[in-house]
């Protein structure tokens, strides 16, 4: 069962949980996602937010940071034509299925999960782990 996550104090307590430190810049890329509301975001719009907002933060600290996040099961990181985008968890511990807007970048739940359609066809592999995404245009933007 995963975790839910509330606000940035529940995301921080989780981050030192996992034995790291919440800096001002780690803060700083969850309240930026917060306020996200549910859509994938470049590593680039998480450092020029930062840098508008603290001055001079390397997008390698953005980076190591980002990677960080998706290592403990904060983030997710899908691909979209050649590039990376983060998007927060709702919770942790858990698979996320999404469609994703490829227009405004938003995203919807679906409450599905097609690895149980498929447990017959996969019997002798070892799965580790599994994404579903749907990509397309959302009603908003059409």
């Amino acid at each position: 069962m995963g975790m839910n996550f509330l606000n940035l104090e529940i995301y921080l307590d989780y981050i030192k949980d996992n034995g790291y430190r919440c800096t001002p810049q780690r803060s700083s890329i969850l309240s930026y996602f917060i306020g996200q509301k549910n859509r994938f975001v470049t590593a680039k719009s998480v450092t020029d937010h930062l840098q508008n907002k603290m001055g001079n933060v390397s997008s390698d600290t953005v980076y190591r940071n980002l990677h960080l996040f998706k290592d403990i099961g904060i983030i997710d990181l899908t691909f979209q034509d050649g590039e990376s985008l983060f998007h927060l968890k709702n919770e942790i511990n858990t698979h996320e299925y999404k469609f994703i807007c490829t227009e405004c970048g938003n995203t919807t739940d679906l409450n599905l999960c097609p690895m149980e359609k498929m447990d017959t066809a996969l019997n002798d592999y070892l799965i580790y782990d599994h994404k579903f995404e749907v990509y397309g245009v959302c009603p908003s933007c059409l």
